[in-house]
């Protein structure tokens, strides 16, 4: 099979006020199996409410690599990794384009 690197974006709403530890890329790394394939983690606030974790993973596809994103993601939520939020959206982020093709 061959195999791709993905970037997907997870879109979190936060429960309530809250705050990104500047540890918190290297605590979800942390967490994560070899079986999960993600080779780097960012994280982004965007006040008030809101944050956003972006994943790179090696996958044979988009489908699979958003899919695999939604279940990391959870499953940080259930284990209490994350601050109390609602998994928004997953996806992989759109590019506009500078130049026409």
């Amino acid at each position: 099979m061959v195999m791709g690197m993905f970037l997907v974006h997870a879109h979190f709403a936060a429960l309530g006020p809250f705050e990104l530890p500047s540890g918190t890329g290297e605590l979800i790394r942390t967490s994560l199996s070899p079986t999960d394939q993600v080779e780097h983690v960012s994280v982004h606030s965007v006040p008030p409410d809101s944050f956003v974790l972006g994943f790179f993973l090696l996958t044979g596809s988009l489908n699979k690599a958003e899919r695999r994103t939604e279940t990391i993601c959870r499953r940080l939520l259930d284990e209490e990794r994350l601050p109390p939020a609602v998994l928004r959206k997953v996806g992989a982020p759109l590019i506009t384009l500078l130049f026409p093709p």
